[in-house]
């Protein structure tokens, strides 16, 4: 008399599971940091878009005053301390941090001004800066490479 062997065919072999497990790190290990640089890029577009508030703020204060404003303080959106919208010679407010970005007026005088946003985002990577002067129409990033996020690093440090 021969005997059938006959095997349960309900559930998974380890071995589809671990190829499933492989497939999902392999997923994984591309998603996270293809997320993490587009968080980044985000909040480096919200930077951009108040660099350009500040230029406009800026071109209105020349206007008003026949000078660019020396701090960043004078500016409207910008402004922490009412007092140096009233009197912005008296202004001592040199900073100022919107969300993740800290913006500053880095230099003014009658003819030109600079301005810039900074954002130190990875302790490995330099500073992300964007900067906006008289002389450019849209803001300019000046470390392309401060955004980049690296799996091997956060995984290994």
């Amino acid at each position: 008399m021969k005997k059938c062997h006959t095997f349960s065919t309900e559930g998974f072999t380890l071995v589809e599971l671990m190829v499933v497990v492989a497939i999902t790190a392999i997923l994984a290990s591309v998603a996270v940091p293809a997320y993490i640089n587009h968080i980044n890029r985000v909040k480096q577009s919200e930077a951009a878009s108040q660099l350009l508030t500040a230029r406009i703020e800026m071109e209105e204060f020349l206007l008003d005053n026949n000078r660019y404003a020396g701090t960043i303080g004078c500016l409207p959106s910008f402004n922490s301390n009412p007092a140096c919208l009233a009197s912005c010679s008296a202004c001592t407010q040199t900073t100022h941090k919107l969300k993740y970005y800290s913006f500053f007026i880095e230099n003014a005088s009658t003819t030109h001004y600079r301005i810039a946003s900074t954002r130190k985002i990875y302790s490995y990577a330099q500073t992300d800066k964007l900067i906006i002067s008289a002389s450019t129409q849209t803001p300019k990033v000046l470390n392309e490479d401060a955004l980049k996020f690296s799996v091997y690093k956060w995984l290994f440090d």
